[in-house]
């Protein structure tokens, strides 16, 4: 009896990430599974009277994106509150709240994210007097781009009950004034936390703030809340051409909730979430994640590695550096976590066979996140770990070639180099200065030096469209004349985004490629790659995306084609 394939998609140009047929031309699919990869021709043989077609028109069609560092929870929140990114100046600021508190009349409390460390003013960041004189009545909430910082107003403060300070672990703080008084600046989550968790969405998309809805005492209605928060981020990932996403913030909570949304038959994408391990967390409690891989191990949500965060961030001076800061002499930044903690959890963990994470941005936290990573080999011996280091925004020279030595992942975000998309280099090249800028962002040196390195967009942090982080990646330019080039070619950009993304949650085998027997995760876009000038790939977009074999989204211009 001759196979009939549910779906062919033809007149296509098909970047496989497929080494043995890197091009082709059609597909087929039967159930969740791509049987044919060639010509048209050849796919064509397998169409039936029920198969669905799709005439792809020549665009490029590829695996589905892999989003290997976002933050679902927070992402989809984000969605429903004011985002700030393209506002500088008090004035425009202004006028933007303005506009929100018109649209929304009864707002007790006005949630803002996406904020520019510069967005009042190029020389300092903001403080509470200037958000008192935008917004006097209401408590304000202005998030940065980055998550690492908020700034609030007075009345925010107030409602926190912080309008003097309060005393937290290294790492997080409640800016204080000389006069004694809150700046309005919070750095961290842990401080972040006091004022979000008063707004309406109740900070329960921090990172790993809520263990279980009983435990919270979360109500039905926040829960609800909390389930179309995610069911939005998810479809709106889905939008993108997006089949897979690897969070970066992880608890039962969430999980639960991700859970529910299988059963239903909500989950358009596929899901892999962490063990969140919180520096006040005793290291043993990683023992935990090896039950949670256990208990969610479908086809759509995993469970199975360790995240950690080492530092903050360059901008607010949390990132831990070797050297210090070049506008801050003697400062170094405080770790998270004390090294033998972090070394007790990674070892942990690496006996358990469960890969670890770690959000490391300043060379100083990257070299800490290597040394526990020696220290764990040592321990347990070498194996296939692929443990991974997010972010690594600036990497010593003397660590370059312990990546590839440790067979680290590199965990990079093409949107976040200053200037190659929406963050500014005003707030983060003074602080890191001229002699450093050559051991930032390094993604090409690693890519060519062997070293695995996988591309995301650490939504909402960054835009989530991955075509317009590949263009970032791709058109990257140096800071100054004679600086290291760092962009990378369409290929290994797209790489990246698909194939390495798959590769890193050990999926390489059913996922990441059109090739026969792979998952039918697919991405049509609306246009051929190939024929895109790389400054206006950000312009592409997804047509159509298919995952498990199943259409989860198709745009306007596709349902109407």
């Amino acid at each position: 009896m001759s196979v009939t394939a549910d779906l062919i998609i033809h007149n296509g140009r098909l970047r496989t990430m497929d080494a043995k047929r890197p091009i082709a031309q059609a597909l087929a699919v039967l159930a969740n599974r791509i049987i044919r990869v060639g010509s048209d021709a050849a796919c064509e043989a397998l169409r039936g009277p029920d198969t669905q077609v799709i005439d792809a028109g020549g665009a490029t069609v590829l695996p589905g994106f892999n989003e290997a560092h976002l933050h679902i929870f927070g992402g989809g929140v984000s969605l429903g509150q004011l985002s700030l990114a393209d506002v500088k100046g008090a004035e425009q600021l202004a006028a933007r709240i303005a506009e929100w508190r018109a649209e929304n009349p009864e707002a007790e409390f006005v949630a803002c994210h996406s904020a520019a460390y510069n967005i009042i003013s190029d020389d300092r960041l903001p403080l509470r007097q200037d958000l008192d004189l935008i917004c006097p009545d209401l408590p304000l909430e202005v998030v940065a781009s980055d998550h690492h910082t908020s700034w609030v107003n007075t009345a925010a403060l107030r409602l926190a009950g912080i309008e003097r300070g309060v005393a937290l672990a290294p790492g997080s703080e409640v800016v204080v004034g000389d006069d004694g008084l809150a700046t309005g600046e919070l750095r961290e989550a842990p401080a972040m936390n006091l004022v979000a968790a008063r707004s309406p969405s109740g900070g329960r998309a921090s990172l790993g703030a809520v263990s279980s809805a009983e435990e919270s005492g979360i109500t039905a209605d926040q829960r609800a809340a909390d389930i179309e928060a995610i069911r939005a981020g998810l479809a709106y990932c889905a939008s993108y051409g997006i089949t897979s996403i690897q969070n970066m913030d992880g608890n039962y909570y969430q999980l639960d909730i991700l859970r529910e949304l299988e059963a239903d038959g909500a989950l358009p994408i596929r899901v892999r979430v962490p063990y969140l391990l919180t520096p006040d967390t005793d290291p043993r409690h990683v023992r935990i994640a090896a039950d949670w891989r256990q208990e969610f191990q479908s086809d759509f949500i995993t469970c199975d590695f360790v995240k950690l965060f080492a530092d903050g961030v360059v901008e607010s001076g949390t990132a831990v550096m070797v050297d210090g800061y070049s506008d801050a002499p003697g400062k170094n930044g405080t770790p998270l976590f004390f090294s033998d903690s972090m070394n007790a959890a990674v070892e942990l963990a690496d006996s358990l066979g469960l890969q670890v994470a770690v959000h490391a941005i300043g060379d100083g936290a990257v070299r800490q996140v290597l040394d526990a990573y020696e220290a764990a080999r040592k321990a347990n011996g070498a194996r296939d770990s692929r443990h991974r280091i997010e972010h690594v925004e600036l990497l010593h020279d003397d660590d370059f070639p312990r990546f590839r030595e440790l067979g680290a992942v590199a965990s990079m975000q093409p949107p976040h180099p200053p200037g190659a998309m929406d963050f500014p280099v005003s707030t983060y090249l003074p602080r890191i200065g001229e002699a450093r800028e050559d051991t930032a962002f390094r993604s090409r040196e690693l890519l060519e030096a062997g070293v695995p390195v996988v591309f995301s967009s650490d939504w909402p942090v960054a835009r989530l469209s991955p075509m317009a982080g590949i263009q970032a990646a791709v058109t990257r330019k140096p800071w100054r004349q004679g600086g290291k080039d760092q962009s990378v070619t369409l290929d290994q950009a797209l790489n990246a985004y698909t194939a390495a993304g798959a590769w890193v949650e050990f999926r390489e085998g059913t996922k990441g490629r059109l090739a026969p027997g792979y998952l039918a995760d697919i991405a049509i876009l609306d246009a051929d790659l190939d024929a895109v000038p790389a400054e206006r790939l950000g312009n592409v977009a997804a047509a159509v995306t298919i995952c498990n074999g199943r259409i989860v989204y198709r745009s306007d211009a596709a349902e109407h084609s």
